[in-house]
């Protein structure tokens, strides 16, 4: 009787030790995956920056020009990226503020070759920075 108990302890122990470790690797893939969201986000953001001052400056040069055009063409594909990196930070960290955020940086980084000179482009574009950096500063502590 002593070693079937012994036994019956022994193989309970081995499964609640395997599912222990199943649930904690699980969290740690999944704040990985919620962190690499993030991550991607914020990289196509600085990408669509980027493009937006570009297409912003060719704008200056010659509104209808070639480059101008391409410059325009390259911001809106830019544009898909970020709205893509959006969906999938929608997948994997499903919080509404955060959401709104993302959206809100988005619409600020979108409105800037809107701006009529260098000035409003450079307080347009400090805005908007801010603005990735509060998303920032929102999701690392959600992601923890």
């Amino acid at each position: 009787m002593s070693q079937v108990l012994t036994t019956l302890i022994a193989v309970a122990g081995t499964l609640m030790g395997s599912l222990l470790g199943y649930q904690f690797q699980k969290r740690v893939a999944d704040r990985s995956e919620r962190r690499s969201a993030v991550l991607a986000f914020t990289a196509a953001t600085n990408e669509f920056i980027r493009s937006q001052h570009d297409w912003w400056h060719r704008q200056q040069e010659e509104e209808d020009g070639p480059a101008h055009i391409t410059a325009r063409t390259e911001a809106f594909r830019i544009r898909g990226q970020t709205f893509q990196a959006v969906h999938q930070l929608r997948l994997l960290a499903p919080t509404g503020d955060l959401h709104e955020r993302a959206e809100q940086t988005i619409g600020m980084i979108g409105a800037l070759h809107r701006a009529t000179d260098r000035e409003e482009l450079r307080m347009r574009s400090v805005e908007a920075r801010a603005s990735l950096n509060s998303f920032v500063v929102q999701a690392s502590a959600q992601i923890r």
